[in-house]
């Protein structure tokens, strides 16, 4: 690896990089910029980048403290011995203090804008909001109490062309950034080429990833459709998806569908994806300003290894953004991992568990032990939490913990259509949504939702707009640092 070139923008000037002895994981990307073939020749061989799984940085010394609060909720406050009950725990983490990533005076992330300018944007409701929507995404960035980011944009349509590559946030003026995608040659053809905006992205990604492997990169895709060739983007997201890079994604009006996006970011690092409308588009872009600031990891790694006697089951994240690992996430029953992606300071974590617990005579029963691997200075630093539980063998009555039963009802609705199971998830969801003030938006159809379902048992009344809405992850309202005047302001939680 190359890569610590000072004179180039967004390199680490002079913060030096070492692969430790973790496990490393491949990416091959074809080096073929042109547009006419967006995906990679069989015929020519890729270049190949070690990666580390978590990336120890060499540096002087510490920039800052960084803890992460560990804390598991279980669905009942102690379990009966005399039997082997299954039982729901759900483990929140959340990052508190300094980053540990020193940037020096370079930039903090490298932000990836993958913008869907297809025929269907050419609506009053649609481009000129994205725009506007841009330019006050670059004045966050801009402003004088933050650090520096670096700034990429592909546009895509009838194809994908990068229009702005490897560019300070602080040296791009917001003329600049809408002339170039007004200028854009593909701007508003009839097409919604997502595997070449992948591609692209995926080629700046690479390029980053072996320039600065410490640099957090984070992409963000924006459509307002239905990719043409679905297959061919789940082929390009998986060899994006093994470099350490977040994907998330903007599904943009009435139109966009939801669940082909889901399909395809989800489960991977980032792998939201937010619905939004012209009313929110402005506070999602204000949200990717606020993150890319907030992280303090580029990598974290969880696992769980669960103690004897206990079996796993189900695993599902819960936030951020709701997704489904599967009933077969425990390798061999005992043990999960995932990679959560970079952590943002101050947000919570949360993945839920479901467990089978063995019969026992004992006081207590140890689940297993969770542990987090962040990136740190000559190694990976490590959380850990013990996850224990008492057990009773008397006839006792226990109250379940609502917190953790309304997660469990909300992520089983993802793997079941039940009109009943749907009917659970939408109240438990309708209860998180009003704590959490969500957009009003969401709260009028999630209402709606539960009445069809109990009058007619179906969502068939629900117009696609609505669907999407359900479908999505939420928006939080009213968190805006600066709401404009006659306009109510969301943004995302």
């Amino acid at each position: 690896m190359s890569g610590n070139d000072a004179s180039r923008p967004g390199s680490n000037r002079g913060v030096g990089h070492e692969t430790g002895e973790l496990p490393t994981v491949n990416f091959e990307f074809d080096d073929d910029e042109t547009q006419d073939e967006i995906l990679p020749s069989p015929t020519v061989p890729s270049p190949t980048v070690s990666v580390p799984l978590v990336e120890p940085l060499s540096v002087a010394s510490p920039v800052g403290e960084l803890t992460v609060e560990m804390e598991p909720r279980f669905e009942w406050g102690s379990a009966p011995g005399d039997s082997d009950p299954v039982m729901s725990v759900l483990l929140t983490l959340t990052p508190r203090g300094a980053s540990l990533i020193d940037r020096g005076d370079g930039p903090v992330a490298h932000l990836i804008l993958a913008l869907d300018v297809s025929a269907s944007m050419n609506h009053p409701d649609k481009y000129p909001v994205l725009t506007q929507a841009l330019e006050g995404m670059l004045g966050d960035l801009q402003a004088s109490d933050g650090p520096d980011v670096l700034l990429s944009v592909v546009a895509f349509a009838k194809g994908a062309e990068v229009i702005i590559r490897n560019v300070l946030a602080s040296e791009l003026t917001a003329r600049d950034l809408i002339s170039a995608v007004d200028r854009c040659p593909l701007r508003f053809g009839r097409y919604t080429d997502l595997v070449g905006a992948l591609s692209r992205a995926g080629r700046i990604a690479y390029d980053t990833q072996r320039d600065d492997p410490t640099l957090p990169v984070r992409v963000y895709v924006m459509t307002d459709g239905r990719p043409q060739d679905v297959d061919a983007a789940a082929a390009m997201m998986q060899r994006i998806g093994k470099m350490p890079i977040d994907v998330d994604a903007l599904a943009f009006g009435a139109d966009a569908d939801v669940s082909a996006m889901q399909a395809l970011v989800s489960g991977h690092r980032g792998g939201t994806v937010k619905h939004v409308r012209k009313e929110t588009l402005g506070e999602a872009y204000e949200r990717i300003s606020a993150v890319a600031r907030r992280v303090v990891s580029k990598r974290a790694l969880l696992s769980l290894d669960l103690g004897r006697g206990v079996v796993g089951g189900s695993v599902y994240r819960f936030r951020p953004g709701r997704h489904a690992y599967g009933s077969d996430a425990f390798v061999g029953g005992t043990h999960f991992e995932a990679d959560l992606g970079t952590l943002e300071v101050g947000r919570a974590y949360s993945l839920l568990f479901q467990v089978r617990l063995p019969q026992t005579s004992a006081d207590d029963t140890e689940i297993g032990e969770a542990v987090l691997r962040v990136p740190d200075f000559g190694g990976p630093r490590e959380y850990r939490c013990t996850l224990a539980i008492p057990r009773h063998q008397d006839a006792q009555t226990i109250q379940a913990d609502p917190v953790v039963v309304e997660a469990r009802q909300v992520l089983e609705a993802l793997e079941d259509a039940d009109p009943e199971a749907m009917l659970r998830a939408l109240r438990a969801r309708r209860k998180l949504y009003i704590s959490e003030r969500r957009d009003p938006y969401l709260l009028e159809v999630v209402d709606k939702a539960i009445a069809e379902l109990q009058e007619r048992g179906t969502l068939d009344a629900l117009s696609s707009n609505e669907r999407a809405a359900l479908t999505a992850h939420t928006a939080t309202a009213g968190s805006s640092s600066k709401p404009s005047a006659g306009k109510r302001e969301y943004t995302f939680g």
